[in-house]
């Protein structure tokens, strides 16, 4: 996955230029490549799942890329280690950039992430790396429902 990995750089490098990083979906197939911006995710996971489904289906509409290979979502979001409240209600809350990665074909999921640091101004001024457990798995819910909406339109033929 050495793609995600450039892709993490580039969406680092931005961060740290504008301070802010608008959610995108980058998708790989076997004919294409296409960027797809998002104005918003949601608010509630739901949400989240039923606007990726939504464009998965818009993107292959419009950019049909051919079989899908790779999915990669970057976007900022808010993180906390208290599980009684959500993320956006702790006031110990951790702002991050996170890259996650869904191999098309293999079903593999992968999450990289940046803690924000900004000045007391609200600056951005650092991206730390995340320490995040290796010994786990990534299963999300928001690629997958993209994948599903895409393969809507265009069904891979196995």
């Amino acid at each position: 996955m050495d793609e995600v990995k450039k892709i993490a750089e580039c969406a680092k490098a931005l961060m740290l230029k504008f301070g802010s990083y608008e959610p995108i979906v980058l998708v790989k197939g076997t004919k294409d490549k296409v960027v797809v911006g998002l104005n918003s995710l949601g608010e509630t996971n739901e949400e989240r799942v039923r606007k990726l489904h939504n464009v998965g289906t818009w993107t292959a509409c419009k950019h049909n890329v051919g079989e899908l290979e790779l999915i990669v979502l970057v976007n900022e979001a808010w993180m906390s280690s208290n599980l009684t409240v959500l993320p956006s209600q702790d006031p110990k809350h951790v702002k991050m950039l996170l890259i996650n990665s869904l191999d098309a074909r293999t079903q593999e999921e992968q999450i990289t992430g940046f803690e924000v640091i900004r000045d007391p101004k609200g600056q951005v001024i650092d991206l730390k790396d995340w320490d995040h457990p290796e010994n786990g798995s990534v299963k999300g819910t928001l690629l997958p429902a993209f994948q599903r909406g895409y393969q809507l339109v265009s069904p891979v033929l196995n």
